[in-house]
């Protein structure tokens, strides 16, 4: 996926609604998130654990996104 922003951001948020139940969300291919991209994911934290890179994680964290749900980074 490369990049989550306003331009895809919508289409992140589809594929979240096309699902029922718990979700393990693989962000390791994404280099680079905006608010839109947050938003998604936090609108979800509820029901999506979260895979990223330790480039990634530290930015869940500042967000305070792992204290809604969990956050596993690649060297786990």
């Amino acid at each position: 996926m490369g990049e989550i922003d306003l331009s895809n951001a919508e289409a992140f948020a589809a594929a979240f609604a096309d699902t029922t139940g718990p979700l393990v969300v693989d962000l390791t291919e994404v280099h680079y998130i905006d608010s839109a991209g947050m938003s998604v994911l936090f609108t979800h934290a509820g029901r999506a654990e979260l895979i990223a890179t330790s480039l990634l994680a530290p930015i869940l964290e500042m967000s305070g996104l792992t204290s809604l749900t969990t956050v596993r980074t690649t060297e786990e």
